[in-house]
């Protein structure tokens, strides 16, 4: 197999890191390869112009033979520069997470305290606690600031599909719970089906009925019925009112989904949203990779913009020094000539008959210099 520059292989495992992650990471026959590319033309359609098609195949292969997607640990040792950040990168990007956690909460409890007002009056509310990422303005020139990519959001359709279904499972493990423990509050309210009360009205009534049940109904392990049920509602208003939510922050609210499913015995339920915390953690490594590698290459460009704005600054102030040194030499140079003049005049002379002088003179001696030859 040909030898590629190590740039393409990086930049190869970057863009298809989540791609050949679980199962896909086991592919190792071209045409099955080549497949899970050319069914992703948008998502790679730029590497494949680049490189071109035959040639990101085979670094696939040579990457999924080497097992590089499946483990981490041959992937730092294949490219250790994309999971190095320095210290400081590190605080900040964990600062600008707890400030969009902090502001969702805030969000958040604005929500749960609003939670009577109309439907016109929520969609302006809605609209005011939208999150979303800051970029800063453009520093000014000499001073160039890269804008964080931090914190990791996920595309609002990916979130919104994954707490809406997270939302609904809840629900019809509500349901099936509350069917099989408490079949007579069903007939009371009424409810037929999961989809017949919110999830919030599910966890209520079974932290209100929950003294009416044996300890074992719930497999609540070693936290609060309470707590496990009420951490659920985060999740429910995440969803309901479109608030955007960092990834971390969506694998917060699936981990408390999972929970739940598993503390009301519905394991199969807990299981497949285990499965989704296991997708959301997998896609934001491959996320926070990129960022780094982003970052790196950004700070790199800005380090060389910078020698070369500072070259240009040298180049700039020695062009106006050279423009400022050769009209102080003109003018030097006109200032001595305008005092020849002035003494020439001063003298009764000028400039022209000074010079006829001299050619009178070199006359009369080239005559000379003639007749004594002969």
């Amino acid at each position: 197999m040909m030898m590629h520059q190590i740039a393409d292989k990086r930049r190869v495992y970057l863009t298809c890191r989540a791609i050949f992650a679980g199962d896909k990471a086991l592919l190792r026959r071209q045409k099955k390869v080549r497949e899970e590319v050319e069914k992703r033309p948008y998502a790679l359609g730029s590497l494949t112009h680049d490189l071109g098609i035959e040639k990101v195949v085979e670094i696939l292969r040579d990457l999924l033979e080497r097992r590089v997607f499946e483990s981490e640990l041959k992937a730092k040792v294949e490219f250790p520069e994309l999971f190095h950040s320095s210290p400081n990168q590190d605080v900040q990007r964990e600062a600008s997470e707890i400030d969009a956690a902090r502001s969702t909460a805030e969000a958040l409890e604005e929500i749960t305290s609003a939670e009577h007002i109309d439907a016109e009056s929520d969609d302006e509310f809605r609209e005011d606690f939208k999150i979303e990422t800051i970029v800063e303005e453009a520093a000014p020139r000499h001073s160039a600031v890269l804008p964080s990519l931090y914190p990791t959001y996920i595309p609002y359709t990916a979130q919104h599909l994954i707490l809406n279904e997270a939302q609904r499972m809840l629900e019809e493990s509500c349901f099936e719970f509350v069917q099989k423990r408490l079949p007579e509050v069903l007939q009371d309210k009424g409810w037929e089906c999961a989809s017949s009360a919110e999830l919030t009205q599910w966890t209520r009534l079974l932290a209100k009925k929950a003294d009416k049940l044996p300890k074992e109904a719930f497999n609540s392990g070693g936290t609060s019925l309470a707590e496990v049920l009420f951490a659920t509602n985060k999740l429910r208003h995440s969803a309901v009112h479109r608030l955007s939510t960092t990834a971390r922050g969506i694998q917060d609210l699936v981990k408390s989904a999972a929970a739940l499913a598993f503390t009301l015995g519905d394991h199969k339920r807990a299981g497949q949203l285990e499965e989704m915390c296991y997708e959301l953690e997998s896609k934001i490594k491959a996320m926070e990779l990129n960022k780094n590698a982003l970052e790196n290459s950004a700070t790199a460009s800005l380090e060389e913009i910078r020698r070369q704005r500072e070259e240009l600054d040298r180049k700039e102030k020695q062009a106006i020094a050279n423009m400022i040194r050769d009209d102080g030499e003109n003018k030097g140079l006109m200032g001595a000539l305008l005092e020849d003049s002035v003494a020439r005049i001063l003298e009764g002379s000028t400039d022209t008959e000074e010079e006829i002088k001299i050619e009178q003179e070199e006359d009369r001696g080239s005559d000379r210099s003639i007749s004594s030859k002969y």
